[in-house]
């Protein structure tokens, strides 16, 4: 009896250790993978089938992309909205799909003191407010592909950011609160910003 109660033991301490407890758990924080950038300053978690795109899906310097994440692979190309959009991603969207793609504002000294009126603080934009409906198009004749989106401006530490959020279809409660999860859990730090940076 003694034998087998301390096998349960270290086998519960062993997968502790391998992390492999609590996964299991649908929802719990330990379910979320982390995901960090030195170069851009931020650090976050992904909810379960969420996953970061390796590239910059648009070649923008303003505002400059510094992360992308959804429930698909990501193909890079951009395009409408002078370029900022993630279009080549957007066509790949199916239905019950989410993209975001955060793009970073260089912060100038005459936008500073106003910077949270232009760019509410991030806690005030967690419930992706003002999202619309509509078939988003590239180029004049494009039928364009069905999506509910928006733009999310925000600031956190000094810094001022868009998120824009994509949609493939309308959205389930569950899958839009799984894309403000994804802002929830970003947390960017103070930076010095340089343009090619």
């Amino acid at each position: 009896m003694r034998r087998r109660a301390t096998a349960a033991v270290l086998t519960i301490l062993l997968l502790a250790a391998a992390g492999l407890l609590g996964t299991v758990v649908s929802g719990s924080s330990s379910s979320l993978r982390a995901i960090d950038s030195e170069r851009y300053f931020f650090e976050g978690r992904l909810p379960p089938g969420w996953q970061r795109s390796d590239a910059r899906l648009v070649p923008l310097l303003m505002p400059r992309e510094v992360l992308s994440v959804g429930t698909f692979p990501m193909p890079v190309g951009g395009g409408g909205n002078c370029g900022r959009e993630p279009v080549a991603a957007i066509r790949r969207m199916r239905r019950g799909d989410a993209l975001v793609s955060i793009q970073e504002y260089v912060v100038t000294a005459r936008m500073r003191p106003h910077l949270t009126r232009s760019f509410p603080p991030k806690s005030h934009r967690l419930g992706l407010q003002g999202l619309r409906f509509g078939r988003l198009a590239s180029a004049p004749g494009d039928p364009g592909v069905p999506v509910t989106w928006g733009t999310i401006p925000f600031s956190e530490a000094g810094r001022a950011f868009d998120a824009l959020v994509y949609f493939r279809g309308r959205p389930s409660e569950e899958l839009r609160d799984a894309a403000s999860r994804v802002l929830a859990e970003l947390v960017f730090q103070k930076r010095t910003w340089t343009l090619g940076s």
